[in-house]
């Protein structure tokens, strides 16, 4: 994996990013309400929690004083008891109350988090997918899907438990303070004086939770990587008998990631029980103190009971805050790393004002150069000064060694890539001019490596596209000879697709492919080492499926196998990113070129392995 993969990872940034904040505001815009609510039940919970010990004071203070004095009469313990019952209502309404808040501040804000989210992550989806192939180059699947999931539910807590909740902690935390300096300034200053004590431990441990969470991260980052690797390579582990040695790479990753785990236990099993103990501590003091002022008659019982009640209400904000507080850095953090993805721009724009012919399947290459380094293409041409002409209804076929240049004529010709040099013409109309859905409607690619979708064989054919009927898709399937197999399968066209279609032979997911193009109906097709999977029986149902294919149809045919070219009505052979020769089968087999010799070549060792199976 490489480098910026790891330093991704470990980047944690700042747990406030006005930049990013201003960013992440647009997904909350759309739900004001629940914001301007959720604030309003956190003012509300705020409000009532600091008024329930005043209420405990004056209730210890009056109606208990008087209940407990003996000299009191009859009918002033009288009063006092209905009093007493009215504090009672009161208390028990402001508790009913602030428990009704919380709940719906917690539930508003969660459910603000999640819509958030869901909106996110449509837009991370969204722009990915409309991506070109240059990123997916540099950008591993596995960062995607991590960007796309665990750091886009990390964001979620900047909605769901981020800066309202934590202005709300600070309102009771100031809320709480100054009715403390108003019930007793003495006790007030006990407390105010703990607190340094309390914010350096908080400080502290912020510090030791951020590099010990980084370091989580980065070596769960580590065994998410070799995991995906060896369950996609687990033929080449089976293959070589490296089972063992994957096993021990595996646990000692996951014990790398283990000892991570445990220093961060470590520090927040250290930290709560000191912080406790230093408010522990506090209390202790506030109650020594207390007592004395009572005795001394400088302090009443009901106002002693009230400031003890706001002390640790005081502490249990401040206690939350670091927590909070390493839960923003990770949230600013993996929104920090989403932003990078969705900031990279489409180098294959659409056109301002596009272009929409009807296309008929005449392609034509002009004076085409092209490098994957667009930065120093001068250095790295992989296509260099391309030129020719497919008209429509006919076919082209492209051969040479690995690394010519064919694959990237295709991906040239689908504009996955933008051209620096020259012009790609599609019926006479510069394919940059185009819309990249408009010019991908009308072709279809089959590609050497099947995909398919976990689904029905139904889906796979047609891809989700309603348009498409079942009627179509098994016409399709009939012309290109998958129809019987297909039938074959339990529930037939219904039949479920495992991951990766791994349960079909490599010539039956070639077939389906097949199906799939033809089912879209498309003016070009092209095939990118279609038929290199097909064992010889299929492949003479494939050249038959082709023919028909083709009628009708452009036809652009990339093949290390040349027997499976030879009728194309033009074929050109690349060599080092040039085209060196062109002509139809006969014609370059007459030159006795470089053509000539592949097909010989090929010929020959195809003799040789004919005898050897004889």
């Amino acid at each position: 994996m490489s480098n910026s993969y790891h330093d991704d990872d470990q980047f944690l940034g700042k747990a406030y990013d006005a930049r990013l904040i201003k960013r992440l505001i647009p997904y909350a815009r759309p739900y004001l309400k629940l914001v301007f609510w959720g604030v309003f039940c956190m003012l509300l919970a705020a409000g009532c929690e600091l008024c329930t010990p005043l209420i405990v004071r004056d209730s210890v203070n009056g109606p208990f004083t008087t209940l407990g004095n003996d000299a009191a009469s009859v009918a002033d313990k009288d009063a006092a008891w209905v009093t007493l019952g009215w504090y009672a209502f009161a208390f028990l309404a402001l508790v009913t109350v602030q428990f009704v808040a919380r709940f719906g501040d917690g539930y508003l804000f969660q459910i603000l988090g999640n819509n958030a989210v869901l909106d996110l992550r449509q837009k991370a989806y969204s722009h990915i997918q409309s991506l070109p192939l240059r990123f997916f180059d540099k950008n591993p699947v596995g960062r995607l899907v991590t960007r796309v999931t665990s750091d886009v539910e990390a964001i979620g807590e900047v909605f769901a438990s981020g800066f309202v909740q934590l202005a709300g902690d600070v309102l009771i935390i100031v809320g709480a303070l100054g009715l403390m300096f108003w019930l007793s300034w003495q006790l007030a200053l006990i407390v105010v004086c703990s607190i340094p004590v309390m914010a350096g431990l908080t400080w502290l441990f912020r510090g030791r939770a951020r590099s010990a969470f980084r370091d989580m991260r980065v070596k769960l980052a580590a065994v998410n990587s070799f995991l995906n690797e060896t369950i996609q390579g687990w033929r080449v582990t089976r293959i070589f008998g490296t089972e063992k040695r994957m096993e021990k790479r595996f646990d000692d990753l996951s014990s790398d990631y283990r000892e991570a785990t445990y220093r961060t236990v470590f520090n927040f099993s250290i930290f709560f029980p000191v912080v406790e103990l230093a408010g522990i501590a506090t209390v202790a003091t506030v109650v020594w103190w207390g007592t004395r002022s009572i005795f001394h008659g400088e302090l009443d019982f009901g106002t002693f009971f009230a400031f003890f009640l706001y002390t640790p209400m005081l502490f249990r904000p401040i206690r939350e805050m670091s927590e909070k507080y390493n839960v923003l850095q990770s949230a600013m953090a993996a929104a920090e790393r989403l932003f990078r993805v969705i900031d990279n721009k489409n180098d294959v724009p659409d056109p301002a004002q596009p272009k929409t012919p009807a296309i008929k399947g005449e392609i034509e290459f002009r004076d085409v150069w092209f490098s994957y380094d667009s930065e120093k293409p001068d250095t790295a041409w992989v296509l260099k000064d391309v030129s020719f002409k497919v008209p429509a209804g006919s076919s082209v076929a492209l051969v040479g060694a690995t690394g010519s240049g064919k694959t990237t004529i295709i991906s040239l010709l689908m504009r996955f890539y933008d051209i620096q040099k020259g012009s790609i013409l599609v019926d006479g109309v510069d394919i940059r001019e185009m819309t990249t859905s408009h010019l991908r409607e009308a072709f279809s690619l089959v590609l050497q490596d099947v995909f398919l979708f976990a689904g029905s064989v139904l889906d796979n054919i047609r891809l989700g596209d309603q348009r498409i009927t079942r009627e179509q898709v098994e016409a399709a399937a009939k012309v290109v000879h998958a129809d019987s197999f297909i039938r074959g399968l339990p529930n037939g066209y219904d039949g479920a697709v495992a991951e990766r279609g791994v349960t079909f032979s490599s010539g039956q997911r070639q077939l389906i492919a097949f199906a799939r193009a033809l089912a879209f109906e498309p003016k070009v097709l092209v095939l990118d080492e279609a038929t290199s999977n097909i064992d010889s029986e299929t492949e003479g149902l494939i050249q038959d499926a082709l023919h028909q294919m083709m009628q009708g149809r452009s036809a652009v045919v990339v093949a290390h196998r040349l027997s499976t070219i030879t009728d194309s009505d033009n074929i050109l052979v690349l060599h080092k990113g040039e085209v060196v020769e062109q002509g139809s089968h006969a014609q370059l087999l007459a030159q006795n070129g470089r053509y000539a010799k592949l097909y010989q070549l090929q010929f020959a060792n195809g003799r040789k392995a004919e005898s050897k199976v004889g």
